[in-house]
């Protein structure tokens, strides 16, 4: 028996509709267009494949209100100014077979037709043959005007209000500043590929980037710095199907944060955590936990032996034999840095970053700050220094061995696995030095060349300092031994974060100010962290991309100012929006640069301070990091 033509509706049918284009553009834009800095990368690209040698980029907002993308590629034909707006329309596909001598930025045919589904967009093209351009303006993904206009050749587009339509997605947009930081960094990974384009950048009527076209190193210099190429190492590997070219940071271009790392597959920028491994592996020891190497890598693949097609952002990229591109990469790495010995290369030369003495005494008060010939009054740090200056360089200055990862917040207060044991031998001592502590902190300071396996039992307890890194300390139930650096660490921490809080730290003034220069990046980031650091006990000030620091926090010694500002920027960088509290992580970083090292002795009388101010802080028995400051034996 033949079925009826219209057979009857089953129950529930009618549950599943066709999408209108309109919701699948937007769905669409939510895999594709995140924030400003999405849109921006995906018109560059557009423009790019167009044959651009020059764009100009403007940003109202941070990009939020709007973005405009102006160059000089080919432009398109009235045609094909209305079919680049319909969804997978695209010039570089004729066929699937095209995927795999993939070469151009895009391919799918999403990018401008998500755009406009979210905001208010316009395109203006001309070609070179053409009299006139063409205008067309959308809203919410509809053609509202189509005319033609007097332009110049090449493509420009405007995107105004982005989620407009979609007021739940703009609510997670961040501030102004946060979203022209992602531009920054999207624009600067985007023109480190292609230095042979002039990328011009301005931002609310202000012109913040203008990189004339030229080499590599030409490129390098304008985003890094002059001083970058000099630390910097080169790369050119070749094996068969593959050609690795770039430049890799020495020893003393060590970083703290992800942010400076660029790999880049047949001029697409990727991220991909085999390749970062190779490079990781390639340094060796020479890298501490919390470390990571400054690259720029540029592979060039035969197309087949890699997928682009993994992601609509295109940033994750599937090779045929991850083994075989894991060992080419380190390969090329270990070839570059072959001029040293790497893995036995001295990290600390000379002792930079050693600090000769510590100064544990508590910050000043305001009323104290005046008080001719207090002992906690904080002195000059720098006698006989004269005005020095430098550009910001992160993680250059003192890479001690005591430097950790800080990637668990809840590393803060681990207790070791014997805490019980500890905080009782920690208890007798305060309990059978309270009154001499009192006494200690009014008499002058003792003889410093003393024997320091004299001791009462009112305070004075036997203590010994072993290869000037380990304190051996005698408490009623026995000994118990003192990381120094881990110790002072943890003292000085307490301080700072406390200080950071209550918003009101104690500077010591620089005998020479010192002036860092900033690039834009780290200039929006540091106008972010400058209240902070005020409340740390910095003094600052601030003037067109250049910091000048006048004074740092009374606790931090002899700590290099533009190596521990450095740090506190990659900390927030890190953890501003993946930690309830990034104020922890900066003060945790401060700790750790200002603390006293390994190696370094101590007197008496610096040894007694040091256990003092430890025994008084609300968690003695772990350094910030989460290492045990105190073991009992």
């Amino acid at each position: 028996m033949n079925e009826p033509l219209n057979p009857a509706p089953l129950p529930g049918a009618g549950l599943i509709n066709r999408l209108p284009d309109s919701i699948i553009n937007k769905i669409a834009a939510g895999e594709v267009i995140e924030r400003p800095a999405s849109v921006l990368k995906e018109l560059v690209e557009n423009s790019l494949d167009a044959g651009a040698t020059r764009l100009e980029l403007v940003l109202e907002a941070g990009g939020k209100n709007f973005i405009q993308v102006m160059d000089n590629g080919s432009g398109m034909s009235p045609e094909d100014a209305q079919l680049c707006l319909e969804r997978h329309a695209t010039s570089k596909l004729r066929s699937f077979d095209d995927l795999e001598t993939m070469a151009t930025m895009g391919f799918r045919g999403e990018a401008l037709p998500s755009i406009a589904s979210v905001s208010r967009l316009e395109l203006q093209t001309r070609r070179a043959q053409d009299p006139e351009g063409l205008r067309i303006r959308l809203a919410n993904g509809e053609i509202k005007d189509i005319s033609p206009v007097a332009c110049a050749e090449g493509t420009r587009i405007t995107v105004r209000n982005l989620f407009y339509s979609t007021p739940v997605r703009r609510k997670f947009l961040t501030s102004n500043r946060n979203e022209l930081r992602h531009c920054l960094v999207l624009l600067r990974r985007l023109a480190l590929a292609r230095p042979d384009v002039a990328f011009r950048l301005i931002s609310d009527g202000e012109e913040l980037e203008d990189w004339p076209a030229g080499d590599d190193a030409t490129r390098v210099t304008q985003i890094f710095g002059d001083d970058m190429p000099q630390r910097l190492m080169p790369v050119d590997y070749r094996d068969s199907g593959i050609r690795i070219t770039g430049h890799v940071g020495k020893v003393n271009t060590f970083r703290r944060s992800h942010g400076d790392q660029y790999l880049y597959v047949n001029g697409r920028a990727i991220t991909s955590r085999v390749l970062n491994h190779a490079v990781f592996s390639a340094y060796g020891h020479t890298l501490e936990r919390d470390q990571v190497p400054f690259f720029l890598l540029f592979l060039q693949v035969d197309p087949q032996r890699l997928d682009v097609n993994v992601h609509p952002t295109k940033k994750e990229v599937r090779f045929e034999d991850e083994h075989y591109f894991h060992r080419s990469v380190n390969l090329a790495v270990l070839k570059a840095l072959s001029g040293r010995n790497v893995r036995n290369f001295d990290l600390n030369p000379g002792g930079e970053g050693v600090s000769p003495e510590i100064t544990v005494a508590r910050p000043v008060s305001s009323t104290e700050e005046g008080s001719p010939g207090s002992p906690d009054r904080p002195t000059e740090r720098f006698p006989g220094r004269e005005r020095t200056g430098g550009r910001l360089v992160r993680g250059e200055f003192g890479v001690g061995a005591a430097a950790r990862s800080f990637s668990n917040q809840e590393d803060l207060f681990r207790a070791p696995a014997d805490s019980r044991a500890v905080e009782q031998g920690v208890q007798e001592y305060l309990g059978s030095s309270a009154q001499a502590v009192a006494r200690f902190h009014a008499s002058p300071p003792g003889d410093a060349g003393g024997s320091r396996m004299e001791g009462d039992r009112l305070g004075r307890s036997p203590f010994l300092q072993l290869h000037n890194t380990y304190l051996f300390v005698e408490v009623d139930s026995g000994v118990v031994i003192i990381d120094q650096h881990a110790a002072h660490e943890r003292v000085l921490y307490e301080r700072v974060h406390t200080a950071m809080h209550r918003h009101n730290g104690t500077s010591q003034r620089l005998l020479f100010p010192l002036d860092l220069e900033l690039d834009n990046t780290d200039q929006l980031l540091f106008e972010e962290v400058l209240p902070m650091l005020f409340d740390m006990g910095f003094e600052m000030e601030m003037e067109e991309g250049q910091v000048r620091v006048t004074g740092i926090p009374a606790d931090l010694g002899r700590t290099h100012p533009e190596g521990l500002v450095a740090d506190i920027l990659d900390q927030y960088r890190i953890y501003s929006s993946s930690m309830p509290d990034p104020l922890q992580a900066m003060a945790a970083s401060v700790a750790c640069k200002a603390a006293i090292k390994a190696g370094q002795p101590l007197s008496d009388t610096e040894i007694r301070s040091l256990l003092d101010s430890l025994f008084s802080c609300q968690q003695p028995f772990t350094c910030p990091h989460g290492r045990p400051v105190v073991i009992n034996l």
